[in-house]
């Protein structure tokens, strides 16, 4: 992993002074500070209002595997001094998104919308849906807004709150991408799986439109029929279609034609809006008889053999909460 990132981990069942000092004593730069969303060269120790009976843990920038193991290191010290988590603890990750283009923003937030479920199955029930208010679920958001922005910028003004699953008022701020869904956790092995997953998810979003396929033609999905159908048919045959010709063609009002097309994203269809423009484009439909494409269509395509493990056992031991 080669990413710069930084963790918030809140915690609870000791004081600040003694994670300080069990902290200090294993050789980690650590402050107790008043709450702040400052940088700061060292670990700190910050009051958490959210945070029941415990506070919050914030790292400074870490990078790559070196970073990955001074995290694990501060995750055991904190748990061996006694550190524990309750549902009011979340844990939260930033990546430095310097190098991320706005499309590559965009694909992250559609992905981890796609596969919003399948990440729900990896999180206790605290974490899932729309269930907790400091994490929401990216289905709220108003996507068809989202992919017409025009700068990441945008994208988090259009979002208006950082309490989502992933967070983009952190880019204006410090011009990282934050993960909030992760439940409270003092375990380093949690912690480095749940790392190595987000990097490798940003990279492979990345690395999905350094090299775009082709658009894949439609096919029949078992919702997929009547005037839906006809419209995937439109978007198979022509690639663009304007909200003009989806009026024309169905007696639609621009709110109705809108709304059709959502209807086929969540089938599986990616399509996007043609800026400037009021139109949209196919990008990839669901091809008949043929495996869906690993680079886009799997939630894993991307991730480590030894992640996609951990995840699959951690799925098991969740599915009987």
């Amino acid at each position: 992993m080669n990413r710069s990132f930084g963790i918030e981990l809140e915690i609870a069942n000791i004081t600040r002074e003694t994670a300080q000092t069990a902290l200090r004593a294993f050789g980690i730069n650590v402050q107790s500070e008043s709450y702040n969303h400052t940088n700061r060269p060292h670990w700190k120790l910050v009051h958490d209002a959210s945070v029941r009976g415990g506070f919050e843990v914030v790292s400074p920038v870490l990078h790559g595997e070196q970073g990955l193991e001074e995290a694990r290191a501060v995750a055991d010290v904190l748990s061996d001094a006694g550190a524990r988590v309750n549902r009011s603890c979340g844990f939260h990750v930033h990546f430095d998104a310097s190098d991320l283009s706005v499309d590559d923003v965009k694909t992250i937030m559609r992905r981890y919308a796609d596969h919003e479920t399948e990440i729900d199955a990896l999180m206790p029930p605290s974490r899932r849906g729309a269930g907790n208010l400091y994490c929401n679920t990216l289905t709220r958001l108003p996507f068809d807004r989202l992919m017409r922005a025009s700068s990441i910028q945008d994208m988090a003004r259009i979002m208006g709150s950082r309490y989502y699953k992933v967070n983009l008022q952190a880019f204006q701020r410090h011009g990282t991408i934050e993960f909030r869904q992760h439940s409270g956790t003092a375990n380093s092995a949690k912690i480095a799986n749940w790392v190595r997953f987000l990097a490798e998810f940003i990279d492979a979003c990345k690395t999905a439109n350094q090299s775009p396929a082709a658009p894949a033609p439609v096919v029949g999905h078992p919702s997929l029929r009547g005037v839906q159908a006809r419209l995937a048919d439109m978007f198979t045959s022509q690639g663009v279609v304007t909200l003009s010709a989806m009026c024309d063609a169905f007696g639609w009002q621009p709110h109705t034609a809108r709304a059709a097309v959502t209807r086929l994203r969540r089938m599986g269809m990616r399509i996007d809006p043609v800026r400037g423009q009021s139109a949209y484009r196919l990008v990839d439909g669901m091809v008949r008889g043929a495996a869906p494409s690993a680079r886009l269509e799997s939630l894993w395509a991307g991730i480590s053999e030894n992640v996609v493990r951990f995840y699959r056992a951690r799925a098991a031991v969740l599915a009987a909460i």
